[in-house]
Parts: C-alpha cells; structure tokens; sequence
C-alpha cells in the first residue's frame, strides 16, 4: 500500500488510538534549538515537497520573530481529517494530540467545512480567517485522451459538462462521433464523499447545471435539472475511488497494453496531474518516472465553469497558536506566497491562476483556455448537500466479497491479540452499511476443497440487494473459519464468472479478493491463463477485482494481487500490517 492509502497513528486520547488519515513528517530541516519558534504547518500532499523546499530557502535567510529563529516542519495530513481533527470537542477521537499552526488544505472547501462546524458548535478553533491566500492552484480539469478529445473540437471549441452528460446519455457512444470502437462513454471519478477533485467535479458539474453562475446555492442545487445531469454522468462512471492515482495507473497500464481508449474516455483530475502523466511521471507514492504514454491526455477546460484545488494557507487561531507562532507562521506564509516560481515550475499556476512554462498545447493543455470561468466555492451547507445528491444518484454496484480462509489465517497477531481471520471478519462487518439498500452484495469464502465438494470456495450469501441479505452476510461472516490451503487461482477465475454470468450494464461490477498467501492448488496453478480469462473480450463489459494483500511477508503473492487487478483495470490494496484491514475495506469500498 502507498503511503496516501496508509492512515498512520496520530495520537492518543484517553487511551484511544486515532486514525484520521496520512499523516507523514517530511523534515523540512528545520532547526530544533528550544530557543527558536517552532511552526507546525500542515499541508495536502501534492504541494508538500515544494513546501519542503520552500521551508529550506526560508531557514537560510535566518527568520527572526522577537529576536528568536523560526524553525517550520512540514507535515502531510489529509484535508478532510485535518478539518474534523481542528473542529474537534476536547476530549473526542478527533482531538489529537499534535495540532498545527498553519494549514493549507488542498482546496477552500475544506476552509469552508471547518468555517462552518467553528460557527455550528462554537468549537476550540476561535474563528476562521476570511478569505486566507492561495499558495498555488490547480484547476479540476476533464482529462480525456487526445484523439477523443481532438473529436469533440478541442482545443479550438467550447466543451462543457452537459456535452460529456449528453455523450454518457447516447446510446451510440462514441459511435455518434463516428468511433463505434471506443464503445460507450465511460468516466473515471474520485468519490466526492473522500476525494477533494471528485467533490470539486461534482459541485463544478452540479453548478453548469443549474444555469451557470459563480457560486452554487441551495435552490440551485434543488433545481430538477440538476438530479437529472448528475444521475446521467454518474451512470457513466467505471467506479470510483479515493484516490486519482488508481485511474492514472491503470491508464498508463491500458496505454502500455494498446488499450488507451479501452478503459476511461475521460477523468476528472488536477491540471497538474495530467500534466505529469504526459511526461511519464505516473501518480504514486512516490510518483513514478515512466517513458510517456503513447496517448497523452488533453485538458479540456468546461466551458460551464469548473473549480480549481487552490491551496489556500490559513493561520489557525486557536489555544495552542501564540501570538509569538502566529507571526512566525504568517512570516513564513509570506515567503512562501513570495516562492510562486518553485509552485509553477512543477506545474502548478499561482495563487491568482496564472500560467507558467509548462502550459503549452504541446503538453496537453493550455495556457489561456477559450471561455474558462472558475466556479467559487459554494457553502458548507451546499458542499454537503452536494455530497448528498451525489449519495443517492451514485451508480449502483454489483459486489462479491471472496474472503480466504485458508489455515494460514489462523496466525495471530500479536498486537492484536486475535488472529488474523477474526479481524477479516470485523472489518468484513463494515461492508454492509457502506453500501446502498439497492446495492448487490454477495459472499464466498475459499481455501482448497471442502470435503467432498471439487470446488475450493463455497458461497454463503448469493448476490441479492443489500437491504435483503445484509442481515444473512454479517451472520456468515461470523460464522467462518480458517483451514486447509489457497485456491487463489480458480477461486478469482469463479467468481469473475459468477459476476459476469449476472453482469448488469447499468452497474459497476466487482469482486473484492482477499487473500493472506500465494496460490497452492496444483489444479490450477496458470497464472498468465488467469490473467487471459479475467481480460474481458469487451471493454464495457469489465468485472473489475480490487485485490487486498493481506500478508506482509509475502512479496510475491503482492505482485500476483496487483497484476490481478491492474488486468481488471481496477485498485490493488495492501493490508500488510492486519490490524489495519478495517481501513482498507473502507478504502476499497470508496469504489463504489
């Protein structure tokens, strides 16, 4: 598992260990004299380096508040954990330890969640800054493969979100263009309930379809043509996911297959983003240098409006923030404003939008769009009932859960104190209520053959609506128990075919496969026949399997995993510390 889908112990209150998300210190050199003021600034992780080497250049012009140096350390925390981690009651789990005393989330809608949870419920943060500085922006662009996009008239014509809602409704697809083979529009979007660009796609899409204008409101949001576009694009969806880096790398993986028109037509990501995978440098943790993919993407900019991730750096006003670190934070956020090269150079634009040199049509994007207006971020009220809507019209899925029982999940773990399938089971318990009553859930578990069944699985809940077998899954899943060895081979192969003998085209169609070791079943042990066999003959016909390695010893067994579900065009996860299964779960179902 990368380091982003890792959520990392923060702090512990009354005995409690908290998870609120990524959390790594990245050593920005700073300067541990007990005489200097020490700056805690926590950041989102694509500007993180930056501000690193910012903070460096910072310590070598000797900052001075009161006559004493300014030491900064730069933390990574997500947006969303850092919002409910500063509008926490003292005493609560998200009332950790470490707090900072700058912070700069990846979009102001994260300024305007906290702004709204401080004025709700009066909590220990005393105020929120109105309006705090952008550091850098990064407009949420439709990335869509050049030739696709070349068809649709960019970059010379205005492309807006109900022109994709209009190609996701047409029966044709593509073929209303005159590319039958590309098949039907098919859209990559991060879950706008986890994900900052998913949520900033959908308030920009939600905005367009209310009749335009700067700011989305309340009864824009209740206008029917909004339920209708949004129920429209998101039938369109391949799945979801809490992070962009899963589309980035199984695009890269389709281009390096010849299949760069096979698996999305467009994704809602960072301009920044796209612009990295035109050079090779593939989303990862730590980004990926590649040779750049045969099909670059273009950056089509909706005519409508979109929103852009605009970094804003809010001093926190709270007990724990001095006058003393208040001045020193604000220097500091002063000198970083005034490094806007070192955020437009990595391809960024600056804090009012600007350009830099890496904006060029030669690189996917361009410069100056024709008709691009910024959509304003929307109220907290509005954000939520955005995520809401997105709720109830989110594209239903097709989920089998195939967990392996093999006697290997016996092993306890030691910090645990229970064993490995016992806490597969309690994290397995969570899949129900993550899931929409009209969602299709369904159960096996597998290890070799049972008794005198020649099938090395069995199932326990057939796939039914969540609402009907939600009560039989949880019974079952208490009810397993570890034995006999790993059929991961035949046991995939099966339950790709159960999902796609009920394959619903109006659905995202899933297997989640976990497994603690390598396949030891002579009877079938071909992994490239697999591998054949998962690869659908049509690509608007995938069952997609997100794999969870659940082993942390066993390398190899990861590689197959992640080979397994790259073939899919879907998310490899890694479990390997067991008592974090419960957060990979919640990760994996993020999908859907």
């Amino acid at each position: 598992m990368t380091a982003r889908r890792l959520s990392v112990i923060l702090g512990c209150v009354a005995g409690v260990l908290i998870l609120i998300g990524a959390i790594i210190v990245l050593g920005a050199g700073a300067d541990d004299s007990a005489d200097c003021v020490q700056v805690e600034m926590w950041t989102s992780d694509e500007k993180a380096e930056h501000l690193r080497e910012i903070a460096g250049q910072y310590r070598e012009t000797d900052p001075r508040v009161g006559g004493k140096c300014v030491s900064v350390e730069v933390t990574v925390a997500g947006s969303r954990s850092t919002a409910d981690a500063l509008a926490a009651d003292p005493g609560t789990p998200w009332d950790v330890e470490r707090k900072p005393d700058l912070w700069s989330p990846s979009s102001s809608v994260w300024i305007e969640q906290l702004r709204g949870s401080v004025a709700a419920r009066k909590r220990r943060v005393r105020s929120v800054e109105a309006d705090p500085p952008s550091l850098a922006t990064s407009p949420v662009v439709i990335a869509m493969p050049e030739p696709m996009a070349r068809v649709l008239g960019w970059p010379e014509e205005a492309i807006g979100w109900p022109d994709l809602i209009r190609l996701a409704q047409d029966p044709q697809g593509w073929g209303a263009y005159g590319h039958s083979e590309w098949g039907a529009f098919k859209l990559g979007k991060t879950n706008p309930l986890e994900s900052t660009t998913g949520l900033e796609a959908t308030i920009a899409t939600a905005t367009a379809l209310a009749g335009g204008g700067a700011e989305l409101d309340a009864a824009g949001l209740a206008n029917p043509a909004v339920t209708d576009g949004l129920r429209a694009l998101e039938s369109s969806a391949v799945h979801y996911g809490r992070y962009s880096e899963t589309f980035v790398q199984n695009l890269y993986a389709a281009d390096r297959d010849g299949d760069a028109m096979d698996y999305v037509s467009a994704i809602a990501l960072e301009e920044k983003v796209l612009l990295d995978y035109n050079q090779g440098i593939v989303l990862d943790d730590p980004p990926r240098h590649e040779k750049p993919p045969k099909v670059r993407l273009a950056a089509i900019f909706p005519a409508d409006g979109t929103m852009a991730s605009d970094s804003p750096a809010l001093l926190v006003d709270a007990p724990w923030v001095s006058a003393e670190k208040r001045r020193a934070a604000g220097d500091f956020r002063d000198f970083a404003r005034s490094r806007k090269n070192v955020f437009v150079d990595a391809g960024f634009r600056d804090g009012e939008g600007n350009a830099g040199p890496r904006h060029t049509e030669d690189n996917g994007t361009l410069a100056s769009p024709p008709g691009y207006t910024r959509v304003r971020t929307p109220s907290a009220a509005v954000v939520e009932g955005v995520r809401q809507l997105w709720t109830q019209l989110r594209r239903r899925a097709n989920v089998l859960l195939v967990v392996d029982v093999s006697g290997s999940m016996r092993e306890q773990v030691p910090s645990a104190q229970r064993s490995r399938l016992a806490l597969a089971q309690e994290a397995a318990q969570l899949v129900p209520a993550q899931l929409a009553p009209d969602d299709g859930l369904a159960l096996w578990e597998f290890s070799s053959e049972f008794g005198t069944d020649p099938k090395p699985w069995r199932q326990l809940v057939p796939l039914g609506p969540r609402s009907q077998v939600g009560d039989t899954f949880t019974a079952e899943v208490d009810g397993m128990q570890a034995n006999g060895g790993t059929a991961l081979y035949a046991t995939t192969r099966d339950a790709v075919d159960s999902i796609r003998a009920h394959f619903d085209p109006s659905r995202i169609n899933a297997v989640i496969l976990l497994s603690d070791g390598e396949n030891a079943y002579d009877k079938d042990n071909d992994l490239q026949g697999l591998l054949r066999d998962l690869t659908p003959s049509d690509p608007d016909q995938v069952v997609r399997v997100f794999t969870i390695a659940y082993a942390e010893e066993d390398k190899e067994m990861r590689v197959v995993l992640a080979d397994i579900a790259s073939t899919t065009r879907a998310g490899a996860y890694d479990a390997g510390n067991a008592e974090q299964i419960d957060e990979v779960i919640l990760d994996v179902l993020s999908n859907f």
